[in-house]
């Protein structure tokens, strides 16, 4: 089923009064029929749509006010939505043909809802997010749990300094919930208030943005659905919502226990600016264990060699290096081959990376695969934190990994859940160290692409996230990229993106730019601070104000966290029957295909829930 979406953004005088309504409604008709089509499904309000932004007194004078809509709702078998403040509460709303009441959502970044209806029409299963609950990656779950494939969001927009973060959060939320995002602001009275259309699809792909009266797009419902149906790469099928359900739940905890703490860094010594090192690098994948000790001692030699002539400059303080730096990662061996090929911490190349950060007084971080006899039959995907004293002061393992897409036959903590937080407890799931540059931790590649790991970073003070990846070149990786930079954003955090530049499979074979480059430097409005603009051996240095993070967080009015409560979303994750915890707990997982047949089983449990809906 294809059909269209129009944002509508009629200029509106402010009041309301019963001819102010008038006339405004007037106005909405008039550039309905301007822009409407036999092909559209749902028209899209800005925030303000009746009044202009002067509010209703009541729920009543609201429900009256939006009659009109509903007959014209009924008559061209349209839905509308919309929103409104009602007694000083933000309120979205949709009305459909033929329904028996207006769905009403009040905004849950304003502390008026805990949870979202999802009315569903002719044209899927719609939601409606108003105002600031589009930067909120859990209350949009909120939708998704509820089975949304549209999301509404009437808003109101300004030209500043996080425009760019609005903007590519909306698209991150289509990104991450494979679902259609359109948003719509009107132009106010305001010298900063602007009209704003946007419509993402549900692969993330800005399919309209605007700035006009109206803006359109064409949705094909068929093809959203079948593409929820695939295992590959699936967020919604292969989220755990119970481990980010304990996540939140010990982030309020720790909120009752210390309600005044500060999240600023601690150290009396803090830097309040320094330079990173995004060091994008060549690798020679290991091609088997008789060439492992050669291959990674040249992958280690050539990375920090290069990385040295700007690690000793007196300014620069951490040094990132790629996702798999030292041993390259050709897909899925069997576990006696990770046990001979896998990287041991603390080992001899850790050594090595503590000798280079001693000489070169930085911190270091990258990932490796690493081997741990006391996880026999497993291995991990492992970054590293380094300090300038040569100790491991930091080790994450990779929580969502290419396990359950089919190409490794990876342990991750959430495939042995209760063991591992048995033996290292919940903070080592997603640990922060603090230091003199800045709160510390790290992601990994295919982590970013889940907002509740960047929360979880950020709840527990985070300021600068070391990122090692090896994003490869392919037509979903721009939406993963811009993505990453919604993250920044609203967890007002930088973030230090280390990608491969090129790689070899095996010896003799060409050396390719599969892992595309790109490496960045993103800041926390998620502009671009330095940026490598293509792949191959690149030094990108760029430069961490941790001062200006810290005031700018201080200043609390922009940063989207004083608006998130983890206790409001903490029981709605541990209710949802999301991807299962502890799946390879009892036996290691032996062959890579078997994690999309866990993520297909998911899929169709959630199928027969209703939470997705079959093509």
């Amino acid at each position: 089923m294809t059909f269209s979406i129009v944002c509508l953004s009629p200029a509106l005088r402010c009041g309301a009064d019963p001819d102010t309504l008038t006339d405004n409604l007037r106005r909405i008709e008039t550039a309905w029929h301007a822009v409407g089509a036999p092909s559209t499904r749902v028209v899209l309000l800005p925030s303000g749509c009746l009044t202009g932004g002067a509010g209703f007194a009541t729920q009543a004078a609201a429900s009256a006010a939006v009659a009109p809509l509903c007959a014209w709702a009924n008559s061209a078998e349209v839905c509308f939505g919309g929103a409104e403040r009602i007694d000083g509460r933000l309120q979205g709303f949709i009305v459909a043909p033929h329904a028996d009441d207006v769905t009403w959502q009040a905004s849950i970044a304003d502390g008026f809802a805990t949870k979202v209806t999802v009315l569903e029409s002719s044209a899927g299963k719609i939601a409606c997010l108003p105002g600031a609950d589009i930067l909120h990656p859990e209350y949009v779950r909120l939708a998704l749990f509820a089975g949304a494939e549209i999301i509404l969001n009437p808003t109101d927009e300004r030209s500043d300094d996080r425009s760019t973060a609005r903007h590519y959060a909306r698209g991150a939320r289509a990104w991450e919930n494979l679902a259609v995002v359109a948003a719509c602001a009107a132009a106010s009275t305001s010298a900063v208030g602007r009209s704003v259309q946007e419509i993402w699809n549900h692969s993330g792909h800005l399919s309209v943005s605007g700035d006009g009266p109206a803006a359109s797009a064409l949705i094909d419902l068929k093809t959203l659905r079948a593409r929820r149906a695939e295992p590959w790469i699936n967020f919604p099928a292969q989220l755990r919502t119970a481990l980010y359900a304990r996540e939140f739940e010990h982030a309020a905890e720790r909120t009752r226990e210390s309600p005044t703490e500060s999240t600023a860094n601690s150290s009396m010594e803090s830097i309040e600016a320094y330079d990173v090192l995004m060091m994008q690098s060549h690798q020679n994948f290991v091609a088997n264990p008789e060439t492992r000790d050669a291959t990674i001692a040249d992958n280690m030699q050539r990375a920090l060699g290069l990385a040295r002539l700007f690690a000793m400059r007196p300014s620069t303080k951490l040094v990132v290096f790629p996702e798999f730096f030292l041993q390259g990662s050709d897909g899925a061996h069997p576990h006696e081959y990770w046990e001979r090929c896998g990287i041991r911490i603390p080992g001899p190349e850790t050594e090595q990376l503590a000798a280079f950060a001693k000489a070169c007084g930085v911190y270091v971080s990258g990932a490796v695969l690493e081997y741990d006899p006391s996880w026999p039959r497993r291995y991990f995907n492992t970054s590293l934190i380094i300090a300038p004293t040569g100790e491991i002061v930091l080790r994450y393992r990779k929580l969502q990994c290419a396990d359950l897409n089919g190409l490794l036959n990876i342990t991750t903590p959430g495939n042995v859940y209760s063991e591992y937080v048995a033996r290292y407890g919940i903070d080592a799931l997603v640990p922060v160290v603090d230091t003199p540059i800045g709160k510390l931790g790290t992601l990994i590649c295919f982590d970013s692409n889940w907002p509740e790991l960047w929360r979880s970073l950020a709840l527990r003070g985070a300021e600068v996230i070391c990122n090692p990846t090896s994003e490869i070149h392919s037509n979903r990786r721009p939406y993963w990229y811009q993505a990453k930079r919604a993250h920044a954003a609203q967890n007002m955090l930088y973030v230090a993106s280390a990608n491969a530049g090129s790689e070899q499979f095996f010896p003799g074979a060409p050396v390719t730019a599969m892992n595309r480059g790109h490496s960045a430097l993103i800041d926390y409005n998620g502009e671009l601070v330095a940026y490598a603009d293509g792949p191959g051996v690149i030094p990108l240095l760029g430069r961490i104000e941790l001062g200006a993070l810290r005031r700018a967080r201080d200043a609390l009015a922009d940063d989207p966290r004083v608006h998130f409560r983890p206790e409001s979303v903490a029981r709605a994750y541990a209710d949802f029957p999301g991807f299962p915890l502890d799946c390879f707990l009892d036996a290691p997982m032996e062959a890579a295909a078997e994690g999309p047949k866990l993520v297909a089983a998911q899929i169709a449990a959630l199928q027969a829930l209703g939470v997705l809906t079959p093509p």
